[in-house]
């Protein structure tokens, strides 16, 4: 087995990485967003469950793993995917997360101006919270290191012969795939994630500030559900 791995190509073995790492949360969460959207006057509610938030540890658990493992015998180390850390770079991966907001919220602006979404288009999907603090706790680690690890640390370092803006695309489109049971709002989150992580490490090659970025956005979110934020600025707003 270890043979059949050391043999594989470049381009198969990047294949391998995002089937093991995504293909069952692409597969997913199209589904879901395509039963959703069939009737856009309906209102879907993600629920996020105990359950389901330590099924989705498990397996990215074991997913990295055994990808871990294949890259391994693939004489892939450590220092391929820098990982090197300052307490400096918690600051930046939370500056990165701000940029974030901001380019995401002058998106979605611009498209309120023109009349492309109203209001309808933030309400489409909705987000309940079920699940105890263990798991959530569990998610904002494990998934924040899951993705970044893949979808930046191995993608851009196995592409780093193609030029940036491919690399920073598809890494970006990849992201969004699985993200689309978020409805078409995820449309002004992921894609401004995946383009100011994707030139940051671009840039400068320094993985932590994405995941601690990735960790903050995950437990913000949590919170918000938690605490109905965006629930009581509506109101404040109305």
């Amino acid at each position: 087995m270890n043979e059949l791995i050391r043999k594989l190509t470049p381009k198969f073995e990047l294949f391998i990485v995002m089937i093991l790492g995504f293909g069952l949360f692409i597969y997913s969460s199209t589904r879901g967003f395509f039963v959703v959207n069939s009737s856009y006057n309906h209102s879907w509610t993600y629920k996020f469950t105990s359950q389901g938030n330590f099924s989705l540890v498990i397996y990215e658990t074991i997913a990295l793993l055994v990808i871990l493992y294949i890259l391994k015998i693939r004489n892939w180390t450590l220092s391929d995917f820098n990982l090197e850390f300052t307490f400096k770079l918690i600051w930046i991966g939370i500056l990165l997360i701000f940029i974030r907001n901001i380019i995401g919220n002058i998106g979605y602006k611009l498209l309120e101006l023109v009349n492309v979404i109203d209001k309808s288009s933030t309400e489409h999907v909705q987000f309940g919270l079920e699940s105890n603090w263990i798991s959530i706790s569990l998610i904002i680690i494990i998934n924040s290191i899951y993705e970044e690890v893949l979808l930046i640390g191995y993608f851009f370092k196995r592409l780093e012969s193609y030029h940036p803006v491919i690399v920073i695309g598809f890494s970006m489109l990849i992201r969004l795939s699985f993200h689309t049971y978020q409805g078409w709002m995820s449309l002004f989150s992921i894609i401004p994630l995946g383009l100011v992580f994707g030139y940051y490490y671009y840039k400068y090659k320094k993985l932590w500030p994405l995941i601690i970025g990735h960790g903050f956005w995950n437990l913000t979110a949590f919170l918000s559900m938690h605490f109905h934020w965006v629930e009581k600025i509506q109101n404040l707003r109305g």
